[in-house]
């Protein structure tokens, strides 16, 4: 009996997916770029993401300095031990108190709203923008095999040989700007 309940136990945790998730191998990784390319409803909407850029580029140090205000974590259960966070970056995306595109200024919730829902939900997952003015949106991310994620982004003001790795490739977009398709393994 007990050994029909041992391999039992194994057959369940091998058919119900509980053990660890490999890595995926480089191969893997330089397969899932070269089996991407640039997406074409990004390209065409080029316009209307450096219209939220520009947006976010006029109102960054605002915007910043808000999620700044709101940005707290709590070190213990004692008396003022809640702290601000001062982060370098901060992401935007929905559905997330935390993080919700709506965690801006009042004066600017209307406007950022308008043009991020400009896009349709398939053409905008989050954006991201850093105190150095870097301005990254995710234009989209699609899950892959291998624990692989594809993510299409627009970035602003960087440097691009930061960026530059075997999981990866971009177009530029303008004289600051790039297209790009980045390999992420999430395990």
């Amino acid at each position: 009996m007990t050994k029909l309940f041992i391999l039992l136990f194994f057959f369940v945790m091998f058919s119900c997916d509980f053990i660890i998730p490999t890595s995926a191998t480089n191969e893997q990784k330089k397969q899932a770029m070269h089996n991407t390319s640039f997406d074409k409803n990004v390209i065409d909407n080029i316009a209307n993401y450096k219209k939220l850029k520009v947006f976010l580029e006029t109102n960054l140090d605002t915007i910043i300095k808000f999620r700044y205000s709101k940005n707290t974590a709590v070190l213990s259960n004692k008396p003022d031990s809640t702290y601000l966070i001062n982060n370098y970056c901060y992401d935007f995306f929905q559905n997330n108190s935390r993080y919700d595109i709506s965690n801006v200024p009042k004066f600017l919730k209307k406007q950022l709203d308008t043009l991020f829902h400009s896009f349709g939900e398939k053409n905008i997952y989050s954006f991201e923008i850093c105190k150095d003015k870097k301005i990254s949106i995710t234009a989209k991310r699609t899950e892959g095999e291998n624990n692989l994620s594809i993510y299409h982004k627009l970035l602003w003001n960087i440097k691009i040989e930061e960026y530059d790795t075997h999981y990866n490739k971009y177009i530029p977009i303008d004289k600051d700007g790039v297209y790009e398709i980045q390999v992420i393994e999430h395990l």
